[in-house]
């Protein structure tokens, strides 16, 4: 029999599935913050499932739309978010324990800030991003992403301003996904984070992703969308709050 913790986290994978598929990311915020909050889980154990789901969700979206990926984008993003990731994974062992209310004031913060780009509708730029902005929206990421297993909202606010084709972009944030979730997982691994529990509750919270999505996108017409964007915006940022301040 599942633990009431397991429980309560696979019911948060399910609402992250559902704010995801209306909002177009936010998983790993929402199980993130909800398990944080609820003290449901620790932030180190919920960043390395969110690894193990979005690699895998990742990877399987990737088998048909690889071919549309810029690689131009994409080697300078993933090269700097491997030092962000280096930066990210050191800072939450470091304060898992001893510094764990500055983990829970850098999320709350985190979480306004994704809550903000949530409601935000990027206007594509009239010409691409140089390196710098590349490598630094991809050192950035990194480190959300090392930490919070959250570098997603990042990553996708500086493509979806790239004057270039939606499919490009798609693939193009899938393919840093992956390579960040990947290179993420095997850094928790020699860090010995990686736990049994961690990889049991990852597999069986991917089943719930696939089902959520599947049963949202078929009913996606008749969800008002942008209520439930706000709405989702206004709970994350009184939780970041929360985390803040309380």
């Amino acid at each position: 029999m599942l633990e009431f913790s397991t429980v309560g986290f696979l019911l948060l994978v399910a609402f992250g599935a559902f704010v995801q598929t209306v909002s177009g990311f936010a998983l790993g915020l929402v199980i993130i913050l909800g398990a944080t909050i609820l003290e449901i889980e620790q932030i180190t154990f919920s960043a390395a499932v969110i690894s193990l789901i979005s690699l895998v969700n990742s990877s399987v979206a990737l088998r048909t739309s690889y071919k549309s990926i810029d690689l131009h984008y994409y080697y300078y993003v993933c090269g700097a978010l491997l030092l962000g990731l280096v930066i990210g994974v050191t800072l939450l062992i470091r304060l898992s324990d001893a510094g764990y209310s500055v983990l829970r004031i850098l999320l709350g913060l985190l979480v306004i800030v994704a809550g903000v780009l949530l409601l935000l509708r990027p206007k594509p730029r009239a010409s691409r991003s140089g390196k710098w902005a590349r490598l630094s929206f991809g050192l950035t990421g990194g480190i959300f992403s090392g930490l919070f297993s959250t570098g997603g909202s990042v990553w996708a606010y500086f493509l979806y301003r790239q004057p270039v084709k939606l499919e490009v972009i798609r693939a193009t944030l899938l393919a840093v996904l992956a390579f960040s979730s990947i290179t993420r997982t095997i850094m928790v691994v020699f860090a010995g984070q990686m736990t049994m529990n961690v990889v049991f509750t990852g597999l069986i919270s991917l089943p719930i992703v696939v089902i959520v999505t599947e049963l949202t996108s078929r009913n996606l017409q008749s969800i008002p969308t942008v209520m439930v964007r706000n709405l989702v915006v206004i709970l994350m940022s009184l939780a970041g709050l929360f985390l803040i301040f309380g």
